[in-house]
């Protein structure tokens, strides 16, 4: 997903709160960053940020 795109659903969004679901349970945000990758082969990633689930039930 382009960064671009996260940031008009998230600012057209009327809810206050953000979380990831993961079959069926509700999971905090922490971002982290992958940094580029090439395979060796055919497929490269360019270098991004990741959305993590953090449990909230902790």
């Amino acid at each position: 997903m382009k960064k671009s795109k996260l940031i008009e659903r998230l600012f057209s969004a009327s809810e206050d709160e953000v979380f990831i679901e993961v079959e069926g349970l509700l999971y905090d945000i922490d971002f982290g960053h992958e940094e580029e990758k090439f395979d060796g082969f055919y497929t490269a990633y360019p270098a991004s940020l990741t959305l993590k689930p953090i449990d909230i039930s902790e």
